[in-house]
């Protein structure tokens, strides 16, 4: 007698333990990438390298796991559904990538370095990105049903590109947390040695964990679940992309300058220098300084013309004065 597993329209590739565990990773990547797309609405004002990665990235993670269980439930069997969906796992893999290229110029101050990992990211984006897109889509077309090698060739290639985008994206990691640690140890950019302390620990641990998910995840292809590593996958790159908020944020607390010249957040520095400017007043912080924290407000040229002319016409009536009483005397 047949189980109630066996009525499943995915019962063909996966069991009902195996479909429950990818309904749970995709409700956890759609959450955090619905959730990171409300925090982008708030607090970015323009657009960036780093702004256009990151929801190019999560709208593809949104889209690929859409996609991914029309088709594996049988709403969607055409084609297009297969199209749809190596183009939108190309726009969140290679668009990750990205994101960790576009943080690296808060801390890595050398651009023949930098020019190199942009190369790294274009080869490999290239070299095994664009070509998993072409083999899965030769390989899944109608007229290719009985190339069953064509088939094998192609799972046994995604082991290669998943492998390759885990030693470019650790390699990326590896470079931003050394050089990271570089600046924070000679304390040139932060603001404190307490601040640096606790940003290079959070930078590391959170480097670690984005590197133990890459290899967790490389465990769950070479194990041979190739259609849970899909939406495990999914997860992955969600977190991955909401770690990268994190360190953003610590990188804005502990580097000198960075306030939203770059991404485009607003600060409260700089809303409180507009409304200086608009009251027709430049304000000027003053340093730190241990007998009181007074802060200076700059005034406007014309008050400056009018303060040194009135100390001139007191300093000339003192002037005529004093001469006055030594003649008289």
């Amino acid at each position: 007698m047949a189980g109630p597993e066996s009525d499943l329209p995915t019962s063909s590739i996966m069991d009902l333990p195996k479909a429950m565990t990818a309904a749970a990773f995709l409700g956890i990547a759609w959450y955090i990438t619905i959730e990171l797309n409300v925090r982008i609405a708030f607090r970015f004002t323009r657009g960036s390298i780093y702004l256009w990665s990151v929801l190019t990235c999560a709208w593809g993670i949104l889209l690929q796991g859409l996609s991914i269980t029309l088709l594996n439930f049988n709403v969607w069997t055409d084609y297009s559904a297969t199209v749809v969906i190596h183009l939108t796992w190309f726009a969140f893999v290679s668009s990750q990538s990205v994101v960790l290229y576009s943080r690296l110029n808060l801390v890595l101050k050398k651009p023949g370095m930098y020019r190199w990992v942009l190369y790294l990211l274009i080869f490999n984006n290239i070299a095994f990105g664009l070509s998993t897109v072409i083999l899965g889509l030769v390989s899944r077309h109608p007229s290719m049903e009985h190339h069953r090698l064509l088939g094998s060739v192609y799972l046994n290639w995604d082991k290669v590109e998943l492998s390759a985008f885990f030693i470019v994206e650790t390699i990326i990691s590896l470079l931003y947390i050394y050089e990271t640690h570089r600046h924070l140890l000679s304390t040139t950019l932060v603001k404190n040695t307490r601040t640096s302390r606790m940003v290079l620990k959070n930078l590391i641990w959170v480097n670690v964990f984005i590197i133990a998910l890459d290899c967790s995840l490389l465990g769950l292809c070479f194990a041979g679940y190739f259609f849970l590593q899909g939406y495990y996958k999914a997860t992955v790159y969600a977190i991955k992309l909401r770690t990268e908020f994190a360190i953003l944020n610590d990188l804005r607390t502990a580097v000198s300058g960075c306030s939203s010249d770059e991404y485009g957040h607003v600060s409260e520095h700089q809303r409180t220098a507009s409304k200086h400017t608009a009251n027709g007043s430049r304000h000027i912080p003053r340093k730190n300084s241990t007998d009181s924290d007074v802060e200076m407000i700059g005034m406007s040229r014309k008050d400056m013309e009018r303060s040194i002319r009135r100390d001139d016409v007191v300093t000339v009536e003192f002037s005529t004065r004093s001469t006055g009483n030594v003649r008289d005397t």
